[in-house]
């Protein structure tokens, strides 16, 4: 197929040049799943095994380059990942809201390993709430995004987390069950049901094993771009991490 009869998906995140985690992961899930990935950096970051550092790309720049990519190509869909602050996230709601366009929102506020990446507050990402967005945080950041100090480890609280957080209006909130036991399954909320996601839970390592977040959200990004109900794309996106986590090709 050529590149320019794919959907195009608008990733917005991180650079981390290692490519473990948030853009380059992002553009790869994207491609790999039948779309045109997009790329915006919202902040430049070093993450090596001493060194870490997060530098905010400057809002106008964001502004501009939204504008001119908005001049060459019709988004399908957004992928929404690493803010590092509140200017930067009014830049991107500033260029980019009222579009009738599926957006896909990670809540990534700091890295695995506990490091800070972003000074947005869960009020925040909340206010972003509306029918075209699906919420995909982790079980510990859904209890977060509420204020909860006990955190979400059985799928019960997660049943009760989704729900509240679709009370926000979202249009769906998928709490990932990677912190969840006994099982890694996955809670697709929706206003009017919940689906549970099965899945094994499968040995990862820290260090091969980064971005297992933005892989999800970029798969389901490009999933919608093609014309997925979000069920399915969920189903798709869990599948593409289990894939990734066994050490297997992506589909091409």
């Amino acid at each position: 197929m050529k590149l320019s009869s794919l959907p195009a998906v608008l990733a917005l995140g991180g650079l981390d040049p290692t490519g473990r985690a948030g853009l380059l992961v992002d553009a790869s899930a994207i491609e790999h799943q039948g779309g045109r990935p997009l790329a915006v950096a919202t902040a430049l970051t070093a993450q090596g095994q001493s060194r870490f550092s997060v530098h905010p790309v400057p809002a106008p720049t964001i502004r501009l380059q939204l504008r001119a990519l908005s001049e060459v190509f019709k988004v399908k869909a957004i992928k929404l990942g690493m803010i590092p602050n509140l200017e930067v996230l009014r830049a991107i709601r500033a260029e980019l809201s009222g579009r009738r366009t599926p957006w896909v929102v990670d809540p990534v506020v700091r890295t695995s390993r506990g490091q800070l990446l972003s000074t947005l507050r869960a009020r925040d990402y909340l206010s972003l709430a509306s029918s075209e967005v699906v919420l995909t945080p982790n079980a510990l950041e859904a209890g977060w995004l509420l204020g909860q100090k006990r955190p979400v480890r059985r799928l019960e609280q997660a049943l009760e987390v989704g729900t509240r957080l679709i009370g926000y209006g979202f249009g769906a909130v998928i709490v990932k069950g990677g912190h969840l036991t006994p099982v890694a399954t996955d809670l697709l909320c929706l206003r009017k049901a919940a689906l549970v996601l099965p899945g094994e839970r499968l040995p990862r390592s820290a260090s091969r094993h980064r971005g297992t977040g933005c892989r999800f959200a970029s798969t389901l990004a490009a999933e919608l771009a093609r014309g997925a109900e979000v069920a399915a794309a969920s189903e798709a996106a869990k599948r593409s991490v289990e894939r990734f986590l066994r050490g297997e090709r992506a589909r091409s």
